[in-house]
């Protein structure tokens, strides 16, 4: 189940389609890209271009998990959707887990 809490929401005007959830990247679409640079998490379903939805930006969300993540692990957008594990050298960390998760599970991270 996806829980969230935002403490600073941000707004995108959608370049494509999204599910609640989704990462979104600065060009105000979802982010398909290990380690790409992440605006926010959507807050609501974009179901047309053009809409305006809320980005968590600063808050507590659920992900899934890209791979193992431990307790504490610094972590970046997945190219499958979700989020994985920071590697060796990372350019676009953006959220901390705050719950372990194996590959698959969902996993509570804090957006910072």
């Amino acid at each position: 189940m996806r829980t969230y809490h935002s403490i600073l929401s941000l707004t995108a005007t959608m370049t494509a389609v999204c599910d609640a959830g989704d990462l979104i990247g600065f060009d105000d679409a979802p982010i398909t890209a290990d380690d790409a640079p992440v605006k926010g998490v959507a807050q609501n379903p974009a179901t047309e271009i053009g809409l305006d939805i809320a980005l968590t930006a600063i808050g507590f969300e659920t992900q899934i998990a890209s791979g193992v993540i431990a307790v504490g692990d610094k972590l970046v957008s997945a190219a499958a959707g979700g989020v994985m594990a920071a590697g060796v050298d990372p350019a676009n960390v953006f959220a901390t887990a705050l719950t372990a998760a194996a590959d698959g599970d969902l996993v509570q991270i804090l957006i910072r």
